[in-house]
């Protein structure tokens, strides 16, 4: 079984940011064009989970009962199922800790814990957090799998240049937006996420952190390439829509060898 997503794009698209260490943008291309963020809008979710923890507002040590189920915008729950489940996630009634959830819902890309976390913190906490780093293509409106949100016409959508923004603001600064345990937590989980893409075009001795997203017809991958805390440190963000997997790969991989050459395999 599975549940809705996201319209399928009738265009073939491909954009990037690419930010320097202070934040400039050294490259980009067509990096304002909102798109279905897909499982990216899991890096704005750690980002207010963070912020809310660093705030005193999250206790990231709390144990929570795991669920698949959450409440839609009709008020009415509904549960996961299908390609939604991420096959090791504790079952439902499995004490699991805040901070594991947070974990999960990056290096395994989780769709159980993200809305088990936008439901403890809130879509309004969520779009605060948004609205903080000044992102004027990134909606997070609704739960991953929430039909009735989808009817009422609720998105989640961002831009190649939001992307690359809020990692930069998160990890690198001026100033990293997080306390400095929690960008310790948010740059292991990132360093452990399972399906790279950006990554896989590095040269293996160029360490880098990342959050990729997928349904059909969309691909995309955000990395922060090289020592997060060096001047030489990069942060690229690439989208792509209308192609399949194979083909949105190349895609940015191409993208990494023309932007990052002395990096790239």
């Amino acid at each position: 079984m599975s549940l809705p997503t996201a319209a399928a794009p009738r265009t073939v698209a491909v954009s990037h940011c690419l930010l320097g260490a202070g934040g400039a943008v050294l490259d980009a291309e067509d990096a304002g064009r909102p798109y279905y963020a897909a499982s990216t809008i899991k890096l704005h979710v750690l980002a207010a989970a963070l912020r809310a923890a660093d705030a005193g507002v999250l206790d990231l040590a709390a144990e929570v009962p795991a669920t698949r189920t959450a409440t839609g915008a009709d008020g009415e729950p509904f549960t996961l199922a299908g390609d939604h489940l991420e096959a090791t996630h504790p079952a439902p009634g499995t004490p699991i800790t805040v901070e594991e959830l947070l974990v999960r819902m990056i290096d395994r890309s989780s769709n159980e814990a993200t809305n088990q976390v936008i439901s403890l913190i809130g879509l309004d906490t969520v779009a605060a957090t948004i609205a903080e780093l000044a992102l004027p293509a990134t909606r997070v409106e609704r739960l991953i799998g929430d039909a009735s949100a989808l009817a009422q016409g609720r998105t989640n959508e961002t831009s190649a240049a939001d992307l690359a923004r809020t990692l930069h603001r998160l990890l690198v600064g001026p100033g990293p937006l997080l306390a400095p345990a929690s960008r310790a937590l948010a740059l292991e989980a990132l360093r452990a996420q399972r399906i790279p893409v950006i990554g896989t075009a590095l040269r293996e001795d160029v360490p880098y952190r990342s959050k990729s997203g997928w349904v059909d017809g969309y691909r995309h991958d955000v990395a922060l390439v090289g020592d997060p805390d060096a001047e030489s440190v990069r942060v690229l963000a690439v989208m792509t829509a209308g192609m399949d997997e194979v083909a949105a790969d190349e895609a940015i991989r191409a993208r990494v060898r023309a932007l990052l050459p002395d990096l790239a395999r």
